[in-house]
Parts: C-alpha cells; sequence; structure tokens
C-alpha cells in the first residue's frame, strides 16, 4: 500500500516515477547493493525528487520523505545505509527550516542545539511555506551527494597519520642488535575505503599487508590482487592463520558495513573473529567507514545468508551462513571517517550532529 502511494504522488513526474521503479527493482534484485552504491542512488533520486515535485511546506516534504523511505528500507532492510540518508536529508530539511523561520520572525528561534535536540516538545510545526527553502534544502542535500561521492578520496588523505613506514627493535647489551622493519596490517575481505586508504599510504610509506581471504566469498583474493598490482607488498592467507599471525601485525585495518550508536560496528562474516585475536595480541582495531554509515540502533541481529553453492544435504535442513558480523566498541580503537577520527565513545554525539530524534522512527 506504501509503495503504490509513493507512486501516486509522484504520478504527475514520469521521469523521476521511472528513476524511483528502476531503484527499487535493483533493490529488490540485489543488483544495486553495498552501502555506498545505495546510498549515492538514494541521494541522487533524493535531489530530483526535490529539485523538481512540488510541495507547500517542510511538513509535507518530510512525511512524503519518510514514506519513500519506508518504501526503500523494506526493498532491501540489511542495506542500512538507505535509511541513514532518508534521516540525513530529513535533518537537512529541520535545520533550513529553523534558520530560515530564525530570519524571518522576530521572535527568537534557536537552531539544533544538542540541547534543543534531547528535550521532547521543541518540534515546530513546519507548516509555514517559505519560498527560500527549497534553495537552501537543494543545496544541502548536494553538498551530502558531493561528502558521499569524495567519501574515498577524504579517507584517504589521512592515511599518513596512522600509518608509518617502518620501526625499529634494537637492544643496548651484547651482541649489539639492531633491527629495521616495515610495519605490517592487516585487513579483510575487499572494500574500496580499505583500498584507496592503502594505496594512498603507499605513495610515501613502505609497509606489508595481510590480506584475510574471507572464505567462502573469497573476495579477500580480488583485494590482495589489486593491492599487489599498485606495488604493496601483500600476502594473502586463510581465515584460520589469523590467531597464528597476529602477533607479528602491526595494525588491523577493517571496513564496516554500519557504525552502531554504542561505538560498535556491524562488519562482514568473520572480523569478528580478527578483532578478537588483535584484542588478545593488543593490536590497534582501524575501522574506515563512511559518516553514512553512523547508525541509530544498537540492535546485534543480523540478517542470514543463504548462499546457492551450500551442499544440500537434505531436503528437511536449511544451513543459515551469516552475512555480517557484530563487533563491540571494546574491540575497536578509533573510527576514520570522511570528516576526521572518532573514538567508538563519541559516536553517540554524531547521531546528534547528523540525525534528528523525530526521525529515528520513520513512521
Amino acid at each position: 500500500m506504501e509503495e503504490v502511494a509513493l507512486k501516486q504522488w509522484l504520478a504527475p513526474w514520469p521521469k523521476i516515477s521511472a528513476q524511483l521503479s528502476n531503484l527499487l527493482v535493483g533493490l529488490k534484485r540485489r543488483q544495486i547493493t553495498g552501502s555506498y552504491e545505495t546510498s549515492r542512488k538514494t541521494t541522487e533520486l533524493l535531489r530530483s525528487i526535490l529539485g523538481t515535485v512540488r510541495w507547500t511546506h517542510a511538513r509535507q516534504l518530510m512525511d512524503n520523505i519518510r514514506l519513500l523511505g519506508r518504501v526503500l528500507v523494506k526493498a532491501i532492510p540489511q542495506e542500512l545505509a538507505i535509511g541513514n540518508v532518508i534521516r540525513r536529508v530529513l535533518f537537512i530539511i529541520r535545520e533550513e527550516y529553523l534558520n530560515a523561520m530564525k530570519t524571518l520572525s522576530s521572535q527568537t528561534q534557536s537552531q539544533l542545539s544538542l540541547g534543543t535536540i534531547l528535550t521532547p516538545g521543541t518540534e515546530a510545526d513546519y507548516t509555514t511555506p517559505i519560498k527560500e527553502l527549497k534553495q537552501s534544502v537543494m543545496e544541502g542535500v548536494s553538498e551530502l551527494m558531493d561528502e558521499i561521492e569524495n567519501l574515498h578520496v577524504s579517507i584517504a588523505e589521512q592515511a599518513m597519520e596512522y600509518i608509518h613506514a617502518k620501526y625499529v627493535t634494537s637492544w643496548s647489551l651484547p651482541p649489539f642488535i639492531s633491527c629495521s622493519c616495515s610495519e605490517v596490517i592487516l585487513t579483510y575481505g575487499m572494500s574500496t575505503s580499505v583500498e584507496e586508504f592503502l594505496k594512498a599510504a603507499a605513495k610515501k610509506r613502505q609497509f606489508k599487508v595481510i590480506v584475510v581471504e574471507s572464505a567462502p566469498l573469497l573476495h579477500g583474493q580480488a583485494s590482495a590482487h589489486r593491492l599487489a598490482e599498485s606495488g604493496i607488498d601483500t600476502t594473502l592467507i586463510p581465515d584460520s592463520a589469523v590467531f597464528a599471525l597476529m602477533a607479528r601485525v602491526n595494525k588491523v585495518v577493517i571496513p564496516a558495513v554500519a557504525v552502531v550508536a554504542n561505538g560498535g560496528l556491524i562488519a562482514e562474516s568473520g572480523i569478528q573473529n580478527i578483532a578478537l585475536a588483535a584484542k588478545k595480541f593488543c593490536v590497534p582495531v582501524v575501522c574506515v567507514a563512511g559518516l553514512f554509515k553512523v547508525h541509530l540502533d544498537s540492535s546485534t541481529s543480523l540478517c542470514p545468508l543463504f548462499p546457492h553453492d551450500v551442499d544440500v544435504l537434505n531436503e528437511l535442513i536449511d544451513v543459515l551462513n551469516p552475512v555480517n558480523d557484530y563487533v563491540p566498541p571494546e574491540f575497536v580503537t578509533i573510527f576514520i571517517t570522511n570528516t576526521g577520527a572518532y573514538q567508538p565513545s563519541y559516536i553517540y554525539r554524531l547521531l546528534t550532529e547528523y540525525y534528528s530524534p523525530q526521525d529515528y522512527q520513520l513512521v
């Protein structure tokens, strides 16, 4: 019913309606997957809607965008970035509305701050028509689009601060041994953000990378191949060798599917084992993720995956293969995002900076 209502709303604008239909088909058929691609496509659709569709006031616009968010999230629930982008745009609308009202009204209107965000009952009605609101909201969404498209570049620019070329070990007593070694980085699976991060560091740093192949999908093999082509000293290892080699690792760099409110992260299945081994050997764990992956839900219930290549043992047996792991915040040292680095304990504050509590539930 909600999908029908959404298409009826966009019916007067055939191009936007077709763009929505193509996105829904791509999501339902899993032709569009991954946090980066789904968030970029969602932002493109939102920008087209804001620039083309007519609306009277902010309340009407926010109600329709919530409807759009529910439809898109229902199409592919495991892609949490879609809901995050919807909430981010709703926050932009609220912020621009309050700023415009402050300019137009003679009464003092406070902007969104931590105090107003955390205080219930402070929401405006958002029904006052404002002519300049459309342009300001469009600019905010365009900035969000630029932020997503330049995500990998922004993260890669910080690589030099966290990856070092060599470390030296020496003993002052006989036989006066001195050893100079390259830093060893361990990573898992395939992630464009992690790859660009390591490639940027390799331009001025010499280090070794150990890539875990991430069975059974073996995404790590493709990642190791691309890193090796870039001239990085790369070693591919099976998942079972992680604990044995962790003592030789200086730093773990991992991607995330989502960063949850308590500072933990949802990541590809197998990363929790790496985090546990790193904790055992006191190896710092660096998570590379865009801000659009910051998610308000701390629930650890994850979606199962049913791979086609799993052998059928019995027609009465269902084999569940988890697609994601939950890594608690105490296993993560630092998050590197496109706007800077943050401790896990600071993630809750990012929620108040980019989302409004009124939009936590898209209902």
